[in-house]
């Protein structure tokens, strides 16, 4: 391709600032090129390849695909480029500026592989990380690795991504080149990517070995000691790791980072009183130190000893009023040991500096609560605005405003709600019909379900909930409508075939109907016990003794609950096994004295009970 005069101009001035990453350089920048990228867009980028980060991820799910590239480092330098070249990088650098980054990498990508010029690679190298984009990253550090091999940069980044892809070996055999470049490295990275990683368990010993021989090299390195402790650990070797930690505890005069894993490795040990002891003495040593105090205190509460942790825990806040951490697991400590005043005091002064105000307005709801004091607690429950408490804080606001006689008043909260909150919609209408029914507020419920369902015909909480309502008002005509409707949205879940097939067979005399429903729901799950008691009740119906006892008593063998001793007995009792049928009922009632289907079962068969 051939330019003209005035293209040429125009094309080398306008984009003398891209060509800057393309041509090939004098000298490797090693260490100063990585300085010089402290104050550049690229940093975050390279330095987001860190293991943890999601450099990982699918190109196409970058959360930077949408924006622009950033520009490139280095001064500019032009490079002895074919024109055809240097159209491909322009318009490559064009489409990252518009946005279309991996049109722009791929471009790179392949100008890399024909080139192989260090420029070219070091720009596509950079604009990978950026897009995290692991395997063009692996590939370009590669062919940047080969041309300058002591890269600081270079070197980083591919053992980063190593790291991320789980090839851990591959990933220290570079940090070990970098160890002896003299470039700061924390080997911690591979042992904490290796921690828990099911993939890596395969090649763990091999991964062990390799810290292993690379260790006597650098004995005196922090960082690859404590990889190595950890990756024992990891691998159960826990007298290896204690070795390596119990050194290192006594070169460093104690160190409370080192102390910590030390005491952790004793524990897994075994040596339970060891490590309390070293950690008591290591306290007396450093009264100060807050995290030493809350492994300590963290301790306490594993053994259940919430007073004497409560006095650590009491005694790091007052040494740093502004840890509100600690200050709100100090307040749910004094809730577990019943100091309901000292945890309002902490929960009081969260909310006075602005600190987790749900948390500590929904625990405040729940001392009011537990001092009979509902209208506070009401008034904490309203000021629970969100987090992982907002929809218990609902239900119990909900629950408390019933018991007062405030429902309709509760209710127009509930849909002022439900107008603010589309999205947990049909969560506040289920929740709102199921405490009417826990209420016993039957009539209320069936009209407030009815109104939902006009709304949200489909949904099968709501239809679910209203065929309970409607079992209790025994409108057994609604009561199939909404489980017909429940079969009809989820033709694989077997409750409500087997809950209207139970109710036909236990309140109609539509038996084979109900037989077949349960059997379709015996199907769908053949092993549970509600469902066989369902099968063996309609089989005892239908006459069909012998089969409907073999499956009662194996129903009653995976679930031995007294509705299903009540129907197992009455089986016996037709059959003439009458000792037996006694023997059941009593045992049941022994365990459940109450117990409604026993005792009726009994009366209607003028059975005597022996107590």
């Amino acid at each position: 391709m051939k330019f003209s005069p005035l293209l040429k101009l125009l094309l080398l001035s306008g984009f003398a600032s891209i060509l800057g990453a393309c041509a090939s350089p004098q000298a490797d920048p090693g260490t100063q090129a990585t300085e010089q990228a402290a104050n550049s867009n690229f940093t975050a980028s390279t330095e987001s390849a860190e293991p943890g980060s999601d450099n990982n991820e699918s190109p196409g799910t970058s959360p930077v695909e949408a924006g622009n590239l950033p520009a490139p480092r280095e001064s500019i330098s032009y490079g002895q480029f074919p024109e055809d070249i240097l159209t491909r990088v322009i318009m490559a650098e064009l489409a990252g500026q518009r946005g279309y980054n991996q049109a722009a990498l791929s471009e790179y990508l392949a100008l890399a592989r024909e080139t192989n010029d260090l420029g070219i690679i070091r720009r596509g190298a950079r604009i990978a990380t950026f897009l995290r984009d692991t395997s063009a990253s692996l590939e370009l550090n590669g062919l940047w690795l080969a041309l300058q091999p002591d890269s600081e940069e270079a070197l980083r980044t591919q053992a980063y991504q190593l790291i991320a892809v789980n090839r851990l070996n591959d990933a220290l055999d570079l940090f070990a080149q970098m160890q002896a470049l003299e470039y700061d490295v924390d080997f911690r990275l591979i042992s904490n990517r290796a921690e828990n990683n099911i993939e890596i368990q395969p090649t763990i010993d091999s991964l062990i070995s390799d810290f292993e021989a690379l260790l006597p090299l650098y004995p005196q390195e922090l960082s690859l000691r404590l990889a190595l402790a950890q990756l024992y650990r990891g691998d159960n070797q826990l007298e290896n790791a204690y070795e390596i930690l119990h050194q290192l505890a006594e070169e460093m005069d104690d160190s409370v980072e080192i102390l910590i894993a030390e005491i952790g490795i004793l524990e897994a040990m075994g040596e339970t009183r060891q490590a309390r002891r070293r950690l008591e003495s290591s306290l007396n040593e450093h009264a100060d130190n807050k995290q030493l105090r809350f492994a300590y205190a963290r301790k306490l509460v594993q053994e259940g000893n919430f007073r004497d942790a409560i006095v650590q825990f009491e005694l790091i806040v007052a040494q740093d009023p502004q840890d509100f951490d600690m200050l709100y697991s100090l307040a749910l400590l004094s809730i577990e040991a019943n100091q309901l005043s000292a945890a309002k005091n902490y929960f009081q002064r969260l909310l006075v500096n602005g600190q987790r105000m749900n948390d500590a307005h929904y625990y405040m709801a729940l001392i009011s609560d537990e001092e009979n004091n509902p209208d506070l607690a009401i008034d904490h429950y309203l000021q629970v605005n969100g987090g992982n408490n907002y929809l218990i804080a609902l239900r119990n606001y909900l629950e408390l405003m019933i018991e007062q006689d405030r429902y309709r008043e509760a209710s127009e909260h509930f849909r002022e709600l439900r107008f603010r909150r589309p999205e947990i919609n049909s969560t506040l209408l289920t929740l709102e019909g199921s405490l009417l029914f826990d209420a016993e507020q039957y009539e209320l419920a069936l009209g407030f379900l009815g109104r939902a369902i006009s709304n949200y015909p489909n949904d099968i909480q709501l239809l679910q909930l209203r065929s309970l309502v409607a079992q209790e008002l025994n409108d057994l005509d609604l009561m199939e409508l909404d489980l017909r409707s429940m079969m009809r949205l989820e033709p694989n879940n077997p409750s409500p075939f087997n809950t209207l097939g139970y109710y036909l067979a236990d309140r109609t005399n539509r038996f084979n109907e109900a037989f077949e429903l349960i059997q379709h729901a015996i199907e769908l799950s053949p092993n549970d016990p509600a469902i066989l008691d369902s099968l063996g009740w309609v089989q005892y119906k239908l006459g069909r003794y012998d089969e409907a006892r073999v499956n009662l008593e194996l129903a009653f063998e995976l679930y031995p609950d007294h509705e299903v001793a009540a129907h197992l007995g009455e089986v016996l009792w037709v059959q003439g096994q009458r000792d037996a049928a006694r023997e059941i009922w009593q045992a049941a009632l022994e365990a459940q004295p109450d117990s409604e289907f026993i005792l009726n079962t009994m009366q209607r068969l003028s059975v005597e009970s022996d107590s």
